[in-house]
């Protein structure tokens, strides 16, 4: 049976999820390219680290969200899947959406 597609909205969650397994205080793009690997079945979240428990004490800041930029890439693909939360990815969207992750995953890296 072919793969109808990716939730948008599994992709915005298992990102998170990924962050906070990680106890990263912000999603980044490298959070969102490890979803799509888990939604593609291409490596499990523990697969990715050892997971960091939420009650022990964290760096500051913490602020829970996403970076900027991460933020603005978000915002921009839900506008290109019609705001449309149950919205699903087919293969090229997907390569698309990675494309951009990667591009943002090198910009950031090129700042440190």
């Amino acid at each position: 049976m072919p793969n109808p597609g990716t939730r948008f909205t599994d992709i915005l969650t298992t990102a998170s999820s990924v962050a906070s397994y990680l106890a990263a205080s912000d999603v980044t793009p490298l959070h969102m390219l490890d979803a799509l690997d888990i939604l593609e079945g291409r490596v499990r979240l523990e697969d990715l680290g050892r997971a960091r428990s939420p009650l022990a004490p964290l760096p500051p800041p913490l602020h829970g969200g996403a970076e900027p930029a991460v933020r603005e890439l978000a915002q921009r693909w839900f506008e290109r899947v019609g705001r449309d939360p149950e919205a699903l990815l087919g293969a090229d969207d997907v390569d698309a959406l990675r494309q951009d992750l990667v591009a943002l995953s090198g910009a950031a890296n090129s700042d440190d």
